[in-house]
């Protein structure tokens, strides 16, 4: 079986949580006979070809070019080089990541080429992170597009009730929950741990990282001298450090991964990745996830699946997904998103019992094995096939 990958956002292939989707689920489906391409929007948003593919680092063929905009009457010019491509591929299905965007553009490919479409929902059908769901010609074409869709997939319940609230698919979909390279990360449990604590994500107001600098003001104010790094970058990256400046904290910017962390201060990494970020998982005390599930909601959060593999102990915003993740044996302390207090009281509380913290970063340790790609893909490998065999038993999916 051969799947098209769909997602408009080019970036994703580099960087952000879809990534990993892109990069780890091609490679493990591969045990499972399934091969797999990806096709993106190009680089220039403005370009109507089919551009010449690149080879990604998991070796997966990476095509770009025009991407289709839901509207009343889509425009061919943008739909002719993914035809094209599903062609020439000889694509047997087509995996939308995403309703609005790519489940759109998988709809109108499947009417001319008769190949069925899957959707795995994203945060683009979250009310709280898109006011477009508000219209009602929006919810009737994602209503469409779900109705016309072979089988539906969802991250979490969170993304389950938001997608059954536009169209109950409940007779063709699953939740598959999101996957980590486990195999990456079994030596980083290991290492000699630092004083500091850790955070990482995009630097914008929603990831809550104002938060976190107000509740670490108020623990150096406690006498703790555990630093807090950061990572990340983002538009609000400038305004975070001159709120830890105006609390009066040491502010480190020029920090490389691999130094020694400097004490009883707040440091600023930039960006990181690979081998750099699992050793900053690995060394901390604590691993803090403050998103604030009122602003921006989280389809998954893959940063507490990268906590869990290293053994971390978790303190995290009380979300819809946190709660998730703690019944499939996620260890973590949730506290109220916004309070300030909340966050001091549970940080202060695991530092003062590091017995505690340990304890909950093996069990974090031991149930990550629930999400390896590995599971994930054979999840996703019978998906294709039972969505393949529905088709072809109702003579098509159109």
């Amino acid at each position: 079986m051969k799947i098209l990958f769909l997602s408009h956002r080019y970036a994703d292939t580099v960087i952000g949580g879809l990534a990993e989707f892109l990069h780890y689920l091609p490679l493990a489906l591969q045990a499972y006979g399934v091969n797999s391409i990806i096709y993106t929007q190009a680089k220039n948003k403005n370009t109507t070809q089919l551009l010449a593919p690149e080879l990604l680092s998991n070796h997966i063929l990476h095509y770009t070019g025009p991407f289709l905009k839901p509207r009343f009457f889509p425009a061919k010019n943008e739909l002719l080089p993914l035809i094209t491509l599903c062609q020439q591929e000889k694509i047997d299905l087509i995996h939308a990541q995403g309703t609005y965007r790519a489940g759109y553009m998988a709809m109108h490919a499947s009417k001319h080429t008769g190949i069925p479409y899957i959707i795995t929902s994203h945060s683009d059908i979250l009310e709280a992170n898109s006011k477009r769901l508000q219209r009602r010609n929006i919810q009737k074409r994602c209503q469409k597009i779900l109705r016309q869709a072979a089988f539906v997939t969802h991250l979490t319940p969170l993304m389950t009730q938001a997608s059954h609230q536009l169209y109950d698919t409940s007779d063709k979909s699953e939740i598959i929950h999101n996957g980590i390279d486990v195999a990456a990360w079994r030596t980083y449990p290991h290492q000699p741990m630092q004083d500091y604590l850790f955070a990482i994500g995009r630097l914008e107001p929603e990831k809550g990282f104002s938060i976190l600098i107000d509740a670490y003001a108020a623990l150096r104010k406690q006498g703790i001298t555990t630093s807090l790094v950061i990572a990340g970058t983002g538009s609000h990256e400038a305004a975070l450090q001159a709120q830890a400046k105006q609390l009066g904290l040491e502010v480190v910017t020029d920090f490389q991964v691999g130094m020694p962390i400097p004490k009883a201060s707040l440091i600023f990494t930039g960006y990181v990745r690979g081998d750099e970020k699992k050793h900053l998982f690995s060394q901390a005390r604590l691993i803090l996830f403050p998103t604030q599930p009122n602003a921006w909601q989280e389809a998954f959060g893959i940063v507490l699946l990268e906590a869990m593999a290293a053994g971390k102990a978790i303190v995290a915003s009380d979300s819809s997904t946190s709660r998730y993740l703690q019944t499939l044996g996620m260890q973590a302390q949730l506290v109220t998103p916004d309070r300030v207090s909340a966050w001091v009281q549970a940080i202060a509380s695991l530092l003062s019992h590091p017995s505690l913290g340990e304890t909950m970063g093996q069990d974090n340790h031991r149930y990550i094995e629930t999400f390896a790609w590995e599971k994930i893909a054979k999840a996703y490998a019978t998906v294709y096939q039972k969505a393949s065999n529905s088709c072809q038993k109702e003579g098509g999916c159109v």
